[in-house]
């Protein structure tokens, strides 16, 4: 090993995701980083496809993840991994050749025990993509979402993207294993852990990647469903990790409905006249944005599409809690 870099471990949670996982491997493998003083462990969740076998192929140490869920992954990644420092990410990213040495310095400051930094849509990404990212934009401007593109210099921060994060073993030895009872959301839960300890977490813009967004509907409704149910879970543990408007777009959907319903019966022409104008901005806000019209039309797709995920996986959990995350 380099005695000049410390060891790292860099520990992917997969299911069925061969095709990414060679693009995600290939660019971590071309990292300006020695590769004696790197390992990568992808915590396969029981494949039904080629991933296990493209991730020894690439000289990946492969561990089985039981529960084929991403805190599960993590869990079991980390007991196998030896890395002074620890990074977690997913299938669907590439990075920037300089990320994990970027990330150095900002561990010498004193009590820093994560760093993570902006996570960018790749250039080749398909419109849907483009129409989700600007959901992810407006979520970072309410503070909603930790996957963000605007960071200037570094600063503190509460949580860190959970594909974008690089942590001090010691840090982690105290918080993981993580409960295995979060759907989605473990990250939060592990960060909010991890400030409880006394350490600090850093956001760096020299320390970003970037990340795939989901390429269709039925993906991103499967996973905003899911982020849903993760949020009430870690909600539900403390409430301060639930932003009141993670409750209002819960009940955005059945709101809707009321309102669709009693205007359908009471006063349909005003109904009318209030889609259009919030269609019309909608429609106007994706496109001074992107300059795309084919974006701006997925961008009406994918609001509609988030709203119903949320409030659907919203409502779930709290009449129907989850009882076993095992294989969802």
């Amino acid at each position: 090993m380099n005695p000049a870099y410390p060891f790292v471990s860099i520990i992917i949670p997969v299911k069925n995701e061969a095709e990414i996982l060679k693009r995600c491997l290939t660019s971590l493998f071309n990292l300006d980083y020695p590769q004696d003083s790197l390992e990568i462990i992808v915590a396969d969740g029981n494949s039904s496809d080629e991933t296990p076998t493209v991730a020894e192929d690439f000289g990946a140490k492969v561990v089985f993840n039981e529960k084929e869920v991403v805190v599960s992954g993590r869990n079991v990644g980390f007991k196998a991994s030896r890395g002074d420092l620890v990074a977690f990410t997913d299938a669907d990213c590439t990075f920037d050749s300089s990320w994990l040495k970027n990330s150095l310095k900002y561990f010498e400051i004193p009590g820093v025990g994560g760093v993570g930094g902006p996570t960018f849509l790749p250039k080749e990404s398909s419109d849907f993509e483009k129409a989700v990212d600007l959901i992810f934009l407006l979520a970072e401007n309410f503070s909603l979402t930790v996957h963000r593109k605007k960071v200037l210099s570094f600063r503190e921060v509460n949580d860190l993207p959970g594909c974008n994060a690089i942590y001090k073993r010691e840090a982690l030895e105290k918080v993981i294993p993580v409960e295995e009872i979060f759907l989605t959301a473990e990250d939060v839960w592990m960060n909010y852990r991890i400030r409880q300890f006394g350490f600090k977490l850093i956001m760096a813009e020299d320390v970003y990647l970037w990340h795939h967004r989901r390429s269709n509907p039925k993906r991103f409704l499967r996973q905003v469903y899911r982020f849903s149910i993760g949020r009430v879970q870690v909600g539900m543990n403390n409430l301060r990790l639930l932003h009141p408007l993670h409750i209002l777009v819960g009940w955005s959907l059945p709101a809707f409905l009321f309102v669709f319903f009693y205007l359908l019966i009471k006063n349909p022409s005003v109904l009318i006249y209030l889609l259009v104008i919030v269609i019309i901005s909608l429609f106007l806000f994706s496109f001074l944005e992107t300059k795309s019209m084919k974006v701006s039309l997925n961008f009406l797709l994918a609001i509609f599409i988030f709203i119903i995920g949320w409030s659907l996986g919203f409502w779930r959990q709290i009449i129907f809690p989850l009882k076993e995350i095992r294989g969802k």
